[in-house]
Formats: C-alpha cells, structure tokens, sequence
C-alpha cells in the first residue's frame, strides 16, 4: 500500500447529511474512519484529460486518466462505471457531459440479499465523483448511515437495492447540494455514485 493510499484510508469522510427538503444543514452523519475527504483524494485532471472525448477516474488511487471511448460497462447518459479486475470501481465522464436534470439509476449487478426500503440503516462501500470537477471528493469503505439522514438522491436512488448489489447514481444539484455545494463538491455540481451494499440494519 503506498503513502499515499494509507493518507487516504486515514483522513475522515465528506458527510452527505441533508434534511429532506434538500437544504444543507449542519448535522453530520457518522462515518468509519476507512472514509476519505475531497482535499485527500485525486489531483485535479490534467490538461490532456480535459482535451480528451471521456475521462476515465479510478476511485481507489484518484487516478484521472483520458481515454478514446467509454468502457463497456454500465452507462447513464454520458457516465459510465465499471469494477476493475482488482474490484475497483471506475467512473468514466464524457468531457462534454452535460449536468444532470433528473436521477440517474442503474444497477451494475442486482444482489441477492433484502431490498432497501425507507428509513433503513445501511452499510455501503461507494464512491463518488464530481460530473465537472471529475476527481473523487468522497469514499466510505465502509460507511453506516440512516438512510433518512443523507442527501436526497441517496434516499431516492437506493430505495430497492438489494444486499450484495452494486449500483450507479447520477444525482443532480437538487436532489444532492444544490447551489451552496459542500466541502470539495461545487454549486450546482451533478454528483456520481457508484455504491456497493453490504448490509441494511
């Protein structure tokens, strides 16, 4: 493990607590320290990614790396994820990708277990990634939460998620932090998840 990967591992998670109306409050939901921070994760995209059709961002290392044409994996719109032969996610953006108007949902593999319903507390792993910025701002391995105490688009998006499933979110500003942003996240920014469920209770 480098430096670098134990810097990460150790710093303390992005919250994305938001009461249901979709303002910012100042409550915060308590995360594992296997969390990281938006100002501990990936160094801004290079020039030659910002040139490039898509970028492809890796969630475990930051990486941000241009490349020719999306992988094939599972697409919303101009987003596209996939989990790396060492099972690692990836998230891809097309450069032009436009900010999200509606919630994106989209499993990349159902799961077996029990389906999330309202009001559950779940464990994850996830990812997220900024659709403008495209750098990580946040990850939880693992991360436990009320799923009445996190931003909007989560409680929409993982309502029906099964145990043991991985699923792909594009979130718009209102249903995430709106036009205030939050900590590493910009004002209106559409907001990318890829989260794995281990465990609801």
């Amino acid at each position: 493990m480098t430096r670098r990967a134990i810097a990460i591992a150790g710093t303390a998670v992005l919250a994305l607590t938001l009461a249901a109306c979709g303002q910012q409050t100042d409550e915060r939901v308590d995360v594992p320290s296997g969390a990281a921070t938006a100002s501990a994760m990936a160094p801004l995209p290079s020039q030659d990614a910002a040139l490039a059709p898509f970028v492809t961002v890796d969630c475990v290392s930051g990486q941000v790396m241009p490349v020719d044409a999306p992988p094939n994996g599972t697409t919303i719109g101009a987003v596209t994820a996939i989990f790396q032969p060492n099972g690692a996610p990836a998230i891809t953006v097309a450069t032009d990708a436009q900010p999200a108007t509606e919630l994106g949902v989209a499993d990349i593999s159902e799961g077996t277990g029990q389906a999330v319903v309202a009001g559950d507390s779940l464990t994850v792993d996830y990812c997220g990634v900024g659709l403008g910025g495209r750098t990580v701002f946040d990850r939880g391995t693992p991360a436990t939460f009320p799923l009445d105490g996190v931003i909007a688009g989560w409680q929409q998006g993982l309502v029906g998620m099964k145990v043991g499933g991985q699923r792909l979110l594009v979130i718009p500003a209102e249903l995430g932090y709106g036009d205030q942003g939050n900590q590493g996240i910009a004002p209106g920014e559409t907001l990318i998840f890829v989260v794995q469920l281990q465990s609801i209770g």
